[in-house]
């Protein structure tokens, strides 16, 4: 609905549909580009897509395709497909205990899939064989997934992430988070506060990746915009209702010509007629 009315007061300021959709799609692209990058992300999943669609054919052929299975694996774990990506890693952790990858998909998998013991026990397996896996990658992933089920064990693994990541924003939220699950409202504060600093100290690409948990820690700046967008979109309406209710002097002079010619006119045909 807010799409049509921002398309129609376009099509009411420029006169023209095609050039109204073209502005707004390209309002739409820039927006997107300084906030989310959800036209990247439509990419990613379209590319992944195809990628994997490759992959379960070079499975089909080679069942025994290691790379294959866990490169599959990942792009199933990023598209939520856990229960899938279980059975598609699982072969690679039965032939080789030790392979780190394929414990770290089947941590992620299970922890979402309910399974939160054989979960957490592979994730904690990967970091004791390396703490420098995927620049600690499973204490964080170990971390989100205790701040989704409230629980204030999240607090070991993300302070120990926090250690080497020092400056990582989306860490920090969850922290907060677990600080308010062990009841510290003051804690928390600090950590949310802590948060938006490190936020905007980032580069420009990494505050569009960790926008959103800015956000969360201070709610008021997302208000902020969305009420100045409001603002901003109903003064354009009223001053578009207004050019378009309050017609030009000389378009007012036409139509008076016009009425008195064809006042003059009237008389003249009805005389004729009556000859």
């Amino acid at each position: 609905m807010n799409s049509w009315i921002n398309f129609s007061i376009l099509w009411m300021i420029t006169g023209s549909p095609l050039a109204a959709a073209v502005i707004l799609l390209a309002a739409y692209a820039i927006a997107d580009w300084y906030t989310f990058g959800f036209l990247r992300g439509v990419a990613q999943a379209v590319a992944d897509f195809r990628r994997g669609r490759r992959l379960r054919i070079t499975l089909w052929q080679n069942p025994h395709d290691r790379k294959a299975r866990a490169d599959l694996g990942e792009i199933l774990v990023s598209q939520r497909r856990y229960t899938f990506a279980i059975e598609v890693v699982k072969p690679l952790a039965d032939e080789d205990p030790h392979d780190l990858r394929a414990l770290y998909l089947l941590g992620v998998a299970c922890l979402a899939t309910g399974r939160i013991e054989q979960g957490e026990l592979f994730l904690q397996e990967v970091h004791k064989a390396s703490p420098a896996f995927r620049d600690g990658e499973p204490l964080l992933q170990l971390g989100r997934f205790r701040v989704r089920r409230n629980d204030r064990g999240a607090l070991g693994p993300l302070q120990e992430y926090l250690k080497e990541h020092p400056h990582h924003v989306e860490a920090r939220y969850l922290l907060s988070r677990a600080h308010l699950f062990a009841a510290d409202a003051f804690a928390a504060a600090q950590e949310r506060e802590r948060c938006w600093r490190e936020y905007q100290t980032e580069l420009p690409y990494q505050q569009r990746r960790d926008r959103l948990w800015a956000w969360r820690a201070r709610p008021s700046r997302p208000l902020a915009y969305a009420a100045a967008a409001c603002c901003a979109v109903a003064i354009l309406g009223a001053a578009a209702q207004r050019s378009g209710l309050r017609a030009p002097p000389h378009a007012l002079a036409d139509v008076r010509s016009n009425a008195s010619a064809v006042e003059e006119a009237t008389p003249m045909s009805s005389a004729r007629e009556a000859r």
